[in-house]
């Protein structure tokens, strides 16, 4: 007997420099799953690329959702741009619907809500999906390093500043 399912499959990836944050969603607002996948030093795209596939594997996406890594405007590094390409290839190559958002397509979606900062972002999603809510670290003083956890708030809506 086959499942069928009603609506899409949504997983969103975001690789970072310790590793790939992901959010899994059935439709809008309607959160399954969320986490990190981190990496040890050594081989970074190698084992952040085996986590991304280990996570399309186990969820079977109708859809994976990615930053993208083109034009002068963006400031990733050259490794976490050629770890997308790969995961995008792979999904490509498992005939999973691959949709690209630059960062302006996010912070336009997002300013309505009067949110441009990627915590004001956070914040706004935090109140839409409460199962976040709590994973949400307080604002950053500017001595402090990023969150570890804000990588969860990038997975659904990439930095847009």
């Amino acid at each position: 007997m086959s499942v069928h399912r009603t609506r899409e499959r949504v997983l969103a990836l975001y690789p970072f420099t310790r590793g790939v944050s992901f959010t899994l969603f059935d439709a809008p607002l309607s959160l399954l799953d969320w986490g990190t996948c981190r990496v040890g030093a050594g081989e970074k795209n190698a084992r952040s690329l085996a986590a991304a596939q280990r996570l399309l594997d186990r969820h079977q996406p109708d859809v994976l959702v990615l930053e993208a890594y083109v034009g002068n405007s963006i400031r990733r590094r050259q490794r976490i741009a050629r770890l997308n390409q790969l995961i995008r290839n792979y999904a490509d190559g498992q005939s999973i619907d691959v949709r690209i958002f630059e960062r302006s397509d996010i912070c336009m979606t997002f300013e309505p809500l009067g949110a441009g900062t990627r915590y004001e972002i956070a914040r706004a999603i935090a109140s839409r999906v409460p199962v976040l809510a709590r994973r949400l670290p307080p604002v950053r003083k500017a001595w402090m390093s990023q969150d570890s956890r804000m990588t969860l708030f990038n997975a659904p809506s990439p930095q847009c500043r």
